[in-house]
């Protein structure tokens, strides 16, 4: 059922995509923390070719100037690649920045021909960002805005009130574009002695995702794929079975705040780990039931747990590998953040949302809302 939907999408999105402008998403930022629907961001130095417009007409050209400027309108006649995502400073008289990619310095850059074009070096910031799709306009940011306020207020997070408006995939995505609001904040990185990872595959990794990603004390779920044969498999080698690879999550977490032993209970709960190679419709052995352990003190606490369940509860009907953990390859872009970003999706109706109520009304003790 999965497959035939990305089979869908993947034809379906060049019929949407503008063959002269083109751009590649950039890994810019480390997220360090999660608040429900709010990300905490490390943010790594960034290089900006912006354009600030004198008025509100003024910005209907700030797209086209920077484009322009990237497209070979500069000293050098160099077209410089396009990178995601598109950034409108709110705080800055809605000023326009590109991100440039990561081989130039600010020295390295070509110099703009047109003087209202201005290159300069941000560094390093923690900021809280909030995700939402479609188009952006004023109604949307004031309410997203205030969302992200409502949420750093009640976490005790003071933010420096200059909010930014990310686009991705801009200007030719037209369906679920991905926009995100951002603010530079207070926040006090968690210690990394505190922090664990565990390596969980239910099923579908969309699935498992949604269900772990708002669980309280995990601060970062990531999908992808482990447990096969080759290195850094791609989705359509791991679902046509050639990979032996599973669709696991990597699962970080803060040590202080949830046990193992919690998520295990999570995990357990949110699929069926009695059938082989399966979870409902969803068929295959990349949709097998697998934990992955990184130490003796973690293979220990698994299979102790599994033991006491499978006698307590599944008649000694569970079929869920434990392995040794080796690597961890991240799935393609697409499968990231999936549930939030897709929830009108038919599967995550039909699918994942039950998984997700199911989990946080047995066991809403784990969860944040």
């Amino acid at each position: 059922m999965k497959l035939i939907l990305i089979t869908l999408l993947i034809v379906i999105t060049p019929f949407f995509t503008n063959k002269i402008l083109s751009n590649t998403e950039v890994s810019h930022y480390t997220l360090i923390a999660k608040l429900g629907n709010v990300e905490i961001r490390e943010f790594k130095n960034l290089i900006y070719a912006s354009h600030t417009p004198l008025n509100d007409i003024d910005r209907n050209n700030s797209f086209r100037n920077i484009a322009s400027y990237i497209f070979r309108e500069n000293n050098r006649d160099e077209k410089i690649e396009m990178t995601s995502p598109v950034i409108i400073k709110l705080h800055n008289q809605n000023e326009m920045a590109f991100i440039m990619p990561k081989k130039y310095t600010i020295n390295s850059l070509p110099k703009p021909n047109n003087n209202k074009i201005k290159l300069y070096e941000e560094k390093s910031s923690t900021k809280a960002c909030i995700t939402y799709s479609g188009y952006s306009n004023n109604n949307t940011e004031k309410a997203k805005i205030q969302a992200l306020k409502k949420t750093l207020k009640k976490h005790n997070i003071k933010h420096k009130n200059d909010f930014e408006v990310l686009v991705y995939n801009s200007p030719w995505k037209f369906i679920n574009r991905r926009n995100e609001i951002t603010v530079s904040v207070e926040y006090e990185i968690q210690r990394k002695s505190d922090m664990d990872t565990v390596y969980l595959g239910g099923g579908c990794f969309w699935c498992t995702e949604a269900v772990f990603e708002d669980v309280i004390g995990v601060k970062a779920v990531k999908n992808g794929y482990a447990g096969g044969k080759i290195k850094n498999p791609s989705y359509r080698e791991v679902s046509q079975g050639k990979t032996k690879h599973a669709e696991v999550c990597e699962i970080i977490y803060d040590t202080k705040q949830i046990l193992l032993k919690d998520l295990l209970k999570i995990f357990f709960l949110s699929h069926d780990p009695t059938t082989l190679n399966r979870q409902g419709n969803d068929i295959g052995e990349h949709y097998r039931s697998i934990i992955f352990y990184k130490s003796n003190k973690e293979k220990i606490i698994i299979k102790d747990f599994i033991n006491k369940i499978n006698t307590e509860v599944y008649d000694n009907k569970i079929v869920t590998e434990v392995q040794l953990f080796k690597n961890f390859y991240e799935a393609e872009e697409y499968h990231q953040n999936y549930y939030k970003d897709n929830k009108s999706a038919s599967y995550c109706k039909l699918v994942i949302s039950p998984k997700v109520i199911q989990a946080k009304k047995e066991l809403k003790k784990y969860y944040q809302y």
